[in-house]
């Protein structure tokens, strides 16, 4: 009998499985080392190591970090742009938002597209849709036959103002397929049809990139599965925090990219609810980098597109994951000032940290936290992994505490520093800087790295509360677990809210239901399953960012705009501080949205209700460093897997388990709940 709901996320250091028995609620969790450059290796090992049968199945989940990688590392399909003649250079141009202002020697990563294979074609439409230079199909067949000299594997089309109209764009598209058999070939209206210029070229220059790397891997995949013995459904995650087909995954790829961090969101605002946390930051650290999310009233927080680095914008509705170069290997090093740094360079998987010994000579937090005492050598990995803590004492102190005139103690406890407070930094960003204040939410902390840096962190943040979950090293694959079938679709208004045409903006929602409905089913949703929500983009008219509200699923009326005008008027004021009279500027409508969701088999977490206390977790006790309680201390060090419902305990103190472990420092006090969750209280 298939009981079982499987989800896998990929990270660059470690692959995670987790395994949920719908029977008896139980859960089973794997870790192992991901497997660069195909990863695949690492999903089936960790499939074996489960020790499921693949018949018991009923379904398999999985989010990667594929797709990011291979924008990051520039290893991609060679593609092609096409495009209005003339505007061959928007990737180019781009936005002028550098990341590094006043850095002269700072050198862009190049264009996924180069310039030579971006081509444009006689065609004009006009900003309200109409055609003024009809398409030149002559001039399209020449860029396909010089596409095919060059060994171009996708094509990107990408018209100026073919969000209004997409005519050109189609007929584009039909003429490369016969010219072109084989080549994977995608238009910006069926990927992304809004009016920025800039970030829908952008979005369907990376979905034409991917789109053969992503449809190489699925296959791929879907053959070792396959071998293994497994028949059922394969479902991918995406950045919205949903679950899409395989076919759909082919058709956008590019929506595979921040599959991961947006599973664990989700896990988080589940976990966050059950354990009477509505409002949680949430704190992922892996073994390259940090990431951070606020969940304000349970609500995962969504963003209308994100970046995968300067200049490659990806515009598809996402959970907002901020994310930072702060994970387990990120290396410590001395800048020409003299000046002690944490990150973002990272030692990944290979050679990975120091204590490793694969290698590995530069000081990482992973080594840190092993020579403060923190890491168990022993216990490192449960116990399937060997770490070899001279090698880490090696490289800080010849790296760092040997520069500075240090015990090597001072100089981790440094590194760790540094590390928390540029965590805390990148958080307030998303709160503080928002509207949120830190001291009303508690810290979710979650990954291998989380819950050890998680204490420190909320005392940077003033947070009262972490929240540690059962199995903080697998709460992203967790998180996959709870995540449905989701789409996303668009519409482009652009009215003044003052004059909007409420019979078009119905219109737009009523085409866009339509196509959702017809989507789902093909995705084998039945009707009565379907639900759809209604969105709108709303900004002041001549503003270029805008913010995403809901609007009444149904008929709607002039009551209705107006309503959403007030609605916008309020989060601009939460989250700017202010707003503009209406007399001064005007409201406008940008685009109509429609969110649609279907159910997929997921996971729930069940109580423990059973009482324990701390002293049957009871390890034994070590020497931990703790700079606050003036250095080395004897600390208790408790079993994860024997803390029950009820157990309390005081720091200094350890808690082990196999995926992470949990710092407990001096004068903080630790509790265990009745879902099994870690509670520290500061």
């Amino acid at each position: 009998m298939s009981k079982y709901i499987v989800a896998v996320d990929i990270g660059g250091t470690f692959s995670d499985l987790v395994c949920l028995d719908t029977v008896s609620g139980d859960i089973k969790n794997v870790k192992v080392p991901s497997t660069p450059p195909t990863f695949i290796e690492g999903v089936m090992n960790a499939l074996r190591k489960a020790g499921i049968s693949p018949s018991e199945m009923i379904v398999f989940k999985h989010g990667s970090t594929i797709a990011t990688n291979a924008i990051i590392q520039r290893r991609g399909a060679k593609t092609g742009l096409v495009t209005t003649k003339g505007f061959r250079d928007i990737l180019e141009a781009a936005r002028a938002d550098r990341p590094e202002l006043f850095d002269l020697s700072w050198d862009p990563n190049p264009s996924l597209v180069p310039r030579r294979n971006r081509l444009g074609v006689t065609e004009r439409v006009d900003y309200e849709g109409s055609v003024v230079t009809p398409l030149s199909e002559q001039e399209v067949r020449h860029v396909a036959r010089l596409f095919k000299k060059r060994g171009i594997e996708a094509v990107a089309i990408c018209f100026i103002n073919s969000f209004m109209n997409s005519e050109h764009e189609r007929r584009t598209k039909e003429i490369l397929k016969e010219e072109m058999p084989g080549t994977y070939i995608c238009h910006s209206y069926e990927i992304f049809p809004e009016i920025k210029e800039f970030e829908r070229t952008s979005t369907t220059a990376v979905n034409a990139y991917l789109g053969p790397i992503v449809d190489r891997y699925l296959a791929d995949l879907t053959k070792e599965l396959r071998t293994w013995g497994y028949k059922g459904d394969t479902l991918i995650i995406h950045s919205g925090g949903g679950v899409m087909s395989l076919d759909v995954a082919r058709e956008i790829p590019s929506r595979t990219c921040q599959s991961g961090p947006a599973g664990g969101v989700v896990g988080g605002a589940y976990i966050g609810q059950m354990a009477g946390f509505p409002n949680v930051i949430i704190f992922d650290i892996g073994g390259t980098s940090t990431d951070l999310a606020v969940i304000y009233r349970g609500q995962p927080p969504m963003e209308s597109g994100w970046k995968v680095e300067w200049k490659i914008p990806i515009r598809f509705p996402c959970i907002d994951v901020h994310s930072i170069g702060a994970g387990g290997g990120s290396i410590a090093w001395i800048d020409k000032g003299g000046t002690l740094k944490n990150g973002p360079q990272s030692a990944g998987a290979f050679p990975g940290p120091a204590c490793y010994g694969l290698g590995g000579e530069e000081p990482t937090n992973t080594d840190c936290n092993l020579v403060l005492g923190r890491l168990n050598p022993e216990t490192f990995l449960g116990g399937e992994m060997t770490v070899q803590p001279d090698l880490a004492l090696k490289a800080i102190k010849g790296k760092i505490a040997d520069f500075f005139g240090m015990t090597v103690e001072e100089a981790a406890d440094g590194i760790l520093r540094v590390a928390n407070a540029n965590i805390a930094y990148a958080a307030r960003l998303i709160s503080v800087e928002r509207g949120y204040d830190p001291r009303e939410f508690a810290l979710f902390a979650f990954g291998g790295g989380g819950p050890l840096h998680a204490a420190e962190a909320a005392r940077e943040l003033k947070i009262p509360k972490v929240l540690v979950p059962q199995y903080p090293g697998l709460a992203s694959a967790f998180g996959q677990l709870q995540v449905e079938i989701r789409q996303d679709y668009l519409r482009p208004l652009l009215q003044r809210a003052k004059e909007v045409d409420i019979a078009r903006v119905n219109k737009a929602y009523t085409e866009l239901e339509a196509n959702a409905r017809e989507a789902l089913r093909r995705e084998g949703v039945v009707e009565k399953e379907i639900e759809l929500e209604r969105l709108a983009d709303v900004k002041y008219f001549p503003q270029t960012e805008y913010f995403t509200l809901p609007i009444p699923s149904r008929e709607l009326a002039r009551e209705d705009i107006d309503k959403l005008v007030q609605d916008f008027l309020a989060r601009h004021e939460q989250e700017f501080g202010y707003t503009v009279p209406l007399e001064f500027a005007d409201v406008e409508v940008v685009n109509a949205r429609l969110v649609a969701k279907g159910p997929a088999p997921k996971g729930e977490l069940k109580k423990h209700p059973e009482k324990g206390t701390a002293k049957e977790a009871l390890k034994g006790e070590r020497k931990v460093y703790f700079r606050e309680a003036g250095g080395w201390v004897t600390s208790r060090i408790y079993d994860r897997a024997k803390l029950r419902c009820g157990a309390t305990f005081d720091g200094p103190a350890i808690v082990e388990q196999s995926d992470s472990t949990t710092v407990v420092p001096p004068a903080v006090k630790a509790s265990v709940d009745e879902y099994l969750n870690l509670i520290l209280s500061l």
